[in-house]
């Protein structure tokens, strides 16, 4: 079975929030760029990364997201984050940025309290047993929902970020 670009750019949706502490900076201070990308490997076991419309299961996508700063000012308060979209896992140890970075996953971490919250790796989620005792495990990476690059400094002007995460086709 083949997926088509429905997986590949679903995660399109890439939100960058940034306090401007600029003072002339507006809306179009920032410009966005998603990408993805098939990982494969050559005939010499190499990895590279291609250009396609289709993946089957068991592929690897990774997904690129630029910001570039189209002002001579810093930006600063940059969150840099996408989706994990249906029919995909995370993968755990394939998460970059070109700037210093905190990287946190978005999932379910207490049952008590549904709904999506933000952690830091190695993220721990509680779970409730049947017989009501609680313990601690580590979030399995098919329940991340979302990533995201909090920016530990300012953008610079005229400055760019790259980050790229990986995600297994179901």
């Amino acid at each position: 079975m083949l997926f088509k670009k429905n997986i590949l750019s679903a995660a399109g949706v890439v939100v960058a929030a940034v306090l401007f502490q600029a003072p002339h900076a507006s809306a179009d201070a920032l410009k966005s760029s998603f990408d993805f990308r098939i990982v494969e490997q050559d005939a010499d076991g190499n990895e590279v990364l291609s250009e396609r419309d289709s993946v089957a299961p068991g592929e690897t996508i990774q997904y690129i997201i630029t910001h570039k700063n189209t002002t001579e000012d810093n930006l600063s308060g940059l969150v840099v984050s996408g989706p994990i979209p249906e029919g995909v896992t995370f993968v755990m140890d394939r998460h970059e940025s070109s700037l210093p970075a905190t990287f946190e996953i978005e999932a379910e971490l207490d049952q008590d309290k549904p709904g999506l919250e933000w952690s830091t790796l190695p993220a721990m989620r509680k779970v409730v047993d049947a017989d009501g005792s609680e313990r601690l495990e580590p979030v399995p990476a098919e329940a991340i929902e979302a990533v995201r690059w909090v920016l530990d400094s300012p953008l610079p002007g005229g400055g760019a970020s790259e980050n790229s995460y990986r995600v297994i086709v179901n």
